[in-house]
């Protein structure tokens, strides 16, 4: 069983490195191949839990997430989606939500296992954000230096949205922060410059929330790895004082004009109020079944109040677009999410990313894409265990 839950985290990382590689990519297969190899190590999982049902992990976050999977199959069939193959192509993706929490269940119960992936996940981080800035600078508007699509002038490494950068940034910077007071040597060296590169590169972004949230994270996560790690407030003030210099000197080095540009808008959340009011409307027809998942771009131009010509492919607010596309009941599915995460979130520190995601899900949609998808829903497995959790396999 050891074996093959150290394959898997292998597997699912690659899986995840290799998802948001082409998360730039508007194919259909830049999604589908990740969900194909989500769902063929979820099958080898399924086939281990019939031989030996008595090593299968499960916690509550799986009853929502298995019940979202199968929502949209019950949207078609009982004709409540106004486009099928959308609504469709959103059932593969919460399949593949809940069975990237599935697998994460089993495997990182293990805690060598949970720290080897946790330690990968931050050196990917550590690297994208020095590709990332650098890409946007130099680059040309081309991804990766090779690929132009639109709008890739303002992508970050092969994320497209800034927002969806710094949603990844998000989730990987409490691991980083949480390391430099649980890792030891050289391991804490590098946790504290990832973590201090990765939080400089979200100047490079320009995301407000994104800059928001991850100075919330670098403010409280210390704080919560010190009070678990014993680490007194005045062991605590000399690395305060280095990670600050050295996010002075990052920040100043990636210039952070954009950010400051985009912070003094008078109205920043202009033109998304309009989305929200329009999506309250079309709650408020169709509050129990929904539009259909999939559909709140479908549906949204019969409810816009001031046409601009543009297409606009989503709510800006992940919460209300859920209650729109899945109904009120699918919106309360994805907050018992949320409220059983909070305090396991709280419980290991690293795992605050979580709480951090769902509250940019209010003011956008970060893990609508495939990439940070596996990596939001991974985390949320692993916070199922307390560190000090061991598997006697």
């Amino acid at each position: 069983m050891i074996i093959l839950k150290k394959w898997s985290a292998i597997f699912l990382f690659a899986t995840t490195i290799a998802a948001i590689a082409v998360m730039w990519q508007p194919a259909f297969w830049a999604s589908a191949l990740p969900q194909v190899a989500i769902f063929t190590l979820a099958a080898v999982w399924m086939i281990s839990v019939l031989i030996r049902p008595r090593d299968v992990r499960c916690e509550f976050v799986l009853v929502p997430l298995t019940t979202a999977a199968l929502w949209p199959w019950a949207q078609i069939a009982i004709n409540a989606s106004i486009y099928r193959w959308m609504t469709s192509l959103s059932a593969l993706y919460w399949a593949a939500a809940a069975a990237v929490v599935f697998v994460g269940l089993q495997v990182f119960s293990d805690a060598s296992i949970r720290k080897s992936y946790l330690r990968a996940l931050v050196v990917a981080g550590f690297a994208m954000a020095i590709v990332a800035p650098l890409q946007r600078f130099t680059s040309d508007g081309k991804i990766f230096w090779l690929f132009e699509v639109p709008f890739s002038n303002i992508a970050m490494g092969p994320f497209i949205y800034p927002t969806q950068y710094a949603a990844f940034i998000e989730l990987v910077l409490p691991i980083a922060l949480y390391g430099v007071f649980s890792e030891r040597g050289n391991w804490r060296t590098f946790y504290g410059l990832a973590a201090a590169v990765m939080y400089a590169s979200v100047f490079a972004s320009a995301s407000r929330t994104g800059f928001a949230l991850t100075t919330a994270e670098i403010l409280l996560v210390p704080l919560l790895a010190a009070k678990r790690n014993g680490v007194s407030r005045q062991q605590l003030f000399l690395p305060a004082m280095v990670f600050l210099a050295m996010i002075v000197v990052l920040g100043l080095a990636v210039g952070p004009e954009a950010l400051i540009g985009k912070l003094r808008q008078e109205d920043p959340y202009r033109g998304r109020r309009e989305f929200v009011d329009a999506s309250l409307r079309m709650v408020r027809d169709k509050p129990l079944f929904g539009v259909g998942m999939g559909n709140w771009s479908t549906a949204y131009p019969a409810y816009e109040t001031d046409d601009s010509g543009l297409f606009v492919n989503e709510a800006h607010n992940d919460w209300v677009q859920w209650a729109v596309e899945g109904g009120v009941p699918f919106a309360l599915m994805m907050f018992s999410v949320f409220l059983w995460s909070v305090p396991r979130a709280f419980r290991s520190g690293w795992g605050f990313g979580i709480c951090v995601v769902f509250l940019h899900c209010y003011v956008d949609y970060p893990i609508q894409r495939m990439g940070v998808a596996i990596v939001f829903f991974g985390l949320l497995a692993a916070i199922a265990y307390p560190e000090d959790s061991r598997e006697s396999n």
